[in-house]
């Protein structure tokens, strides 16, 4: 879509991009002053006939230090990620601390039948499709 000459959804884009350069050198300045700081990381999720699938990006997490909460009307994923000791930091970029993500779901969903597995990085997180019935809230272990 353009206005005139202006590309509006290169510009949303544009923007996107300096707000996460923007938001990566706080942290980055939160880390140097020796504060807990907290990450987002990325989610996709994706809609299939019988499940809603979510990948998220968590390189160098294992599996006991995610957590992940799903009930009939949202998903949390939860966990924290340490800095291993590795000499002085001269440039750390890499994201550390407490995250928490939470999602809602929008679809009836079956919360005994979710299904985690974490693998190179990337937890995924299968949530299958159910008939509505009263509230259920389960926790999920990651494989």
């Amino acid at each position: 879509m353009t206005l005139g000459d202006r590309d509006i959804f290169g510009e949303m884009e544009r923007l996107r991009r300096d707000l996460d350069g923007f938001s990566a050198r706080m942290r980055s300045g939160w880390q140097a002053s020796g504060e807990d700081q907290s990450w987002t990381p990325p989610v996709d999720i994706y809609e299939q006939d019988d499940a809603l699938v979510l990948l998220v990006d968590l390189p160098g997490m294992k599996p006991a230090e995610i957590g992940l909460t799903v009930d009939h009307e949202s998903l949390t994923i939860e966990g924290q990620r340490v800095q291993p000791a590795r000499g002085n930091g001269l440039r750390l970029e890499r994201p550390m601390g407490r995250f928490r993500r939470s999602f809602r779901i929008g679809v009836p969903v079956n919360p005994d039948g979710v299904q985690a597995a974490y693998r190179d990085g990337v937890l995924r997180v299968s949530i299958p499709r159910s008939t509505p019935h009263g509230p259920a809230r389960v926790r999920v272990d990651v494989k």
